[in-house]
């Protein structure tokens, strides 16, 4: 089912393929991948699938070689299953929204650490490829509370804190991304006006832009 969250394996599955098919500047876990989709979803522009699919290898000329297209059309399946996942989560549980966020165990007191960074960067790439415009100064302050942690620019900032305040900064994350998606959901009601597209319209029997070798109607568009 589509809307159906992917499971421990699975999300292993594709935590591997990033990792061991990424490059230097390419998404490599799915934390950082759950960022990203959470940006483009919560944005105000449609992105089409085989844009970020490129943007996930950092463009198209390091795109993963497959030798076997089955492979990659089970990657792009459950790509494509997990950020629906994120939409309909958005739009009809809100609530049960969360930042997935990586974790790891303090030695001393064997608290649980939520790390940040790898999902904030992952939702500011997203925020850049979707080209958000200029945001309110009260709206940008949600924004300011994941920028935070995904830009290098502000490690200095970070390293300042005390691990409870780092810590309170993180729990700031998933507030803030919901008051985004709330923030551009009301935009384009106001405007009632259809999302932007940022590409051409490409007709379901056109060769997939993926590069597949598929019509887009039996492949992204599926």
């Amino acid at each position: 089912m589509i809307n159906t969250p992917l499971t421990d394996a699975e999300i292993e599955y594709v935590d591997n393929i990033l990792l061991e098919r990424g490059n230097d500047d390419s998404i490599l876990t799915f934390s950082e991948l759950d960022g990203f989709f959470t940006a483009i979803v919560t944005g105000p522009d449609t992105v089409l699938p085989h844009t970020w699919y490129s943007a996930i290898w950092n463009g198209a000329d390091n795109e993963s070689q497959w030798s076997n297209s089955k492979e990659q059309e089970k990657l792009l399946a459950l790509l494509e299953r997990h950020m629906s996942v994120i939409a309909n989560t958005l739009l009809i549980y809100p609530e049960d929204f969360a930042a997935l966020l990586m974790v790891s165990t303090n030695t001393e007191s064997g608290a649980d650490i939520y790390i940040a960074e790898d999902w904030c960067f992952g939702y500011m790439r997203g925020v850049e490829l979707a080209q958000w415009p200029k945001l309110p100064e009260r709206i940008d302050t949600h924004l300011a509370a994941i920028r935070l942690h995904g830009m290098e620019e502000n490690f200095e900032k970070l390293g300042t804190l005390s691990l409870a305040e780092h810590q309170q900064t993180v729990a700031d994350i998933t507030p803030a991304a919901l008051e985004l998606y709330v923030y551009w959901l009301k935009q384009k009601s106001i405007n009632d006006i259809p999302l932007r597209r940022l590409e051409p319209k490409i007709s379901r029997n056109d060769p997939c832009p993926c590069g597949s070798g598929k019509k887009y109607k039996q492949c992204c568009l599926h």
